[in-house]
């Protein structure tokens, strides 16, 4: 009986930590305004992450200005001009609540 109740309570804490508010590897940021450097708008968006502002494609419904969201991300390197331009790759993104 008494290592059911252990398990019980295992399980509970186990559950508990699934439901904190940032998963791993996932950082605060806020989705800014369109890049009209490039071709009118199709320059992305800016991403303020940590005190930088990052250049990413982001899609709908997420594409609105000051939202703040929780983002996976890498750095874009496939070229010289976005390595310049601090682009990335949002892999995941979900809003913050």
């Amino acid at each position: 009986m008494k290592s059911f109740a252990t398990i019980c309570i295992a399980m509970g804490i186990a559950g508990l930590q699934g439901c904190s508010q940032v998963q791993p590897e996932e950082t605060a940021a806020i989705i800014g305004y369109p890049d009209y450097t490039m071709c009118g708008a199709c320059g992305g968006r800016f991403v303020h992450v940590d005190s930088v502002w990052y250049r990413a494609d982001i899609g709908a419904p997420y594409n609105t200005e000051n939202r703040p969201v929780w983002i996976r991300f890498k750095k874009d390197e496939s070229n010289g001009l976005k390595v310049h331009g601090r682009w990335i790759i949002v892999t995941s993104i979900r809003d913050r609540e």
